[in-house]
């Protein structure tokens, strides 16, 4: 059988020729014992020394992104030690990056027998169950993690992703918390924390971890997205336009903010730019019942009538939302100032069926008292809008109620 040659000061020799050349009566015992035992760990020595190469040169492969290779040349390492940790760590990652889950799996959970608490070993299941959609159990590992060292910001903030996508914000919430208050300037937690509070109508805890982080990045463009979206629920424009204006000026074309850019601008009468940014959406192929109404609404503020028609009879014909209702009151509005009242009627009523607003009931009877002969239609209205609790036009509908009933009385109606 071959045996491989051993290295020594004066040059390569075969062991097996070494010993004949000693015959076996003229060698001491202490000699053959000692030859015996270097010949005996030979093999294994060579093996090590080759699986270290071996394991360097995959280490150099990973660095470079090469993980088919690095395996292979794992292979070595494994093959002659199945529980080295280092080697089964390698494996398991390479197959985490190459998206081979199962096997990854079975690496891992092999380097978990050797250490327990192996940081990387939970971790990376963590990450393998929460790539596929497996939040409960990603959440198991992340959770023996904290067990083991509580104060890591990076496992707390891995805890409240998987709490937010199994839909529990409130606990969400926490483990983000204390991911923050144990690194302060981690922006990803800190727009995550801004997003729940968003997400639940939490203004002011939002604006405050907004503000938190605009201290540490002044243009970062998804803390200035939230931020508008903060002051488009409170309505104020001049603040969402200022947001938006910064993140636009560093590229950011994103269709849902170039519109809510559109609507602010429309809101604080920038009609011009309102409609550059509406049309630079539509112009890119999102044609939704929002950007047609909304393109209605600016051309109609222009002065441009038959143009704000077109837009929202579009948005209607595109409507699956619940602005309908609001869809058919601004198109009854037009039709209102074009003083073509039954087209008006018509689109007051539907916004009525849609929305059973109070605000849509009035225009309704306004429309019905001037519109019809027969004043009955715009009584039955009115008085149905007194039914509500809308004090908008209270005053003026009682008083229009009693005209309307002394005029029926004097007519016998």
């Amino acid at each position: 059988m071959h045996r491989p040659f051993l290295f020594s000061g004066s040059g390569w020799c075969n062991p097996i020729a070494a010993q004949c050349l000693f015959p076996k009566n003229q060698l001491s015992l202490a000699m053959r014992v000692l030859l015996y035992l270097c010949f005996a760990i030979l093999p294994t020595n060579f093996l090590l020394s080759q699986s270290s190469g071996s394991y360097q040169q995959a280490l150099e492969k990973i660095n470079a992104f090469q993980f088919e290779q690095a395996l292979h040349l794992l292979a070595d390492c494994y093959s002659i030690d199945a529980n080295d940790l280092d080697c089964l760590l390698k494996i398991g990652y390479c197959h985490l990056q190459i998206g081979r889950y199962e096997d990854a799996k079975l690496f891992f959970n092999q380097s978990l027998k050797i250490d327990s608490s192996n940081a990387t070993a939970l971790s990376s299941l963590g990450m393998i169950y929460e790539r596929e959609a497996n939040y409960r159990k990603a959440m198991s590992y992340y959770l023996q993690l904290i067990g083991l060292d509580s104060l890591n910001s990076y496992y707390q903030k891995r805890a409240g992703y998987m709490a937010v996508r199994m839909d529990n914000s409130i606990v969400g919430i926490g483990f983000f918390l204390k991911a923050h208050e144990l690194q302060t300037n981690d922006l990803e937690t800190i727009d995550q924390l801004s997003e729940l509070y968003i997400a639940m109508n939490e203004l002011d805890f939002a604006e405050q971890m907004i503000e938190k982080g605009l201290v540490l990045a002044p243009n970062n463009i998804q803390l200035l997205r939230n931020k508008a979206r903060v002051h488009t629920k409170r309505q104020e424009y001049e603040e969402v336009v200022s947001a938006l204006e910064k993140t636009m000026a560093q590229g950011d074309t994103t269709e849902y903010y170039q519109l809510m850019a559109g609507v602010a601008y429309l809101q604080i009468d920038s009609v011009e730019q309102a409609l550059f940014h509406l049309q630079r959406v539509l112009d890119r192929g999102e044609e939704t019942e929002h950007v047609h109404h909304y393109l209605g609404r600016a051309y109609q503020a222009q002065g441009e009538i038959d143009t704000a028609q077109h837009h929202y009879e579009k948005a209607i014909q595109l409507g699956i939302s619940s602005k309908m209702g609001l869809f058919h009151a601004d198109l009854a509005k037009l039709f209102d100032e074009k003083n073509q009242l039954k087209s008006a009627l018509e689109h007051y009523t539907l916004a009525y069926q849609y929305s059973q607003s109070p605000e849509h009931l009035f225009q309704l009877a306004r429309a019905s008292d001037i519109y019809y002969k027969d004043k009955k239609v715009a009584l039955r209205y009115y008085e149905q809008y007194l039914q509500t609790s809308h004090g908008k036009y209270r005053s003026f509908t009682e008083g229009r109620v009693l005209e309307l009933k002394e005029y029926l009385h004097l007519r016998g109606g």
